[in-house]
């Protein structure tokens, strides 16, 4: 009887340990993701200032841009030439938001999903357009950096 008991206040003390384990890993991610969060307003704000150093400052090192209809841009002088083009069209507007930011149970790796609002003026007149994302993000030396991104339109392809 001694055993059994003994065995199962063991039982109760590992389930004990693995439910504030996981309460703290829920707790750290959910601050994790506030900071993707919060880092994705700071993006979205560079964005409308149309700072390209600060938009390219988002990305690590490596970090690569997949844009759609056009090849990857990897590195950040190549992601720089990316944002260039895009924040020079006529009366560019962007704005984007994450709707899911899932943070590794490692809290240094996370992706998010969103959507994104593009707006400028071609050559044939005003271009609006609407679409989804995913962006992958890394902690280097502490800090979240994009590692890829990559968006595409929820229009019908030309």
């Amino acid at each position: 009887m001694r055993t059994l008991m003994i065995a199962v206040a063991a039982a109760a003390v590992g389930l004990a340990v693995a439910e504030v384990q996981s309460v703290a890993h829920a707790a750290g991610a959910a601050t994790e993701e506030q900071r993707i969060r919060d880092l994705d307003k700071q993006w979205v704000a560079a964005v409308a200032k149309k700072d390209v150093a600060a938009i390219t400052a988002f990305y690590a090192e490596d970090g690569a841009i997949l844009p759609a209809g056009a090849p990857m841009a990897q590195g950040r002088d190549a992601i720089a030439k990316v944002w260039g083009s895009l924040v020079g069209l006529k009366n560019f507007a962007l704005t984007f938001a994450p709707t899911k930011v899932t943070v590794a149970r490692s809290r240094d790796v996370a992706y998010e999903v969103g959507t994104y609002a593009l707006t400028f003026d071609g050559d044939k007149g005003p271009v609006r357009d609407a679409g989804k994302y995913v962006v992958t993000w890394k902690k280097i030396k502490r800090v979240w950096k994009v590692t890829a991104d990559i968006f595409n339109s929820n229009a019908a392809a030309p």
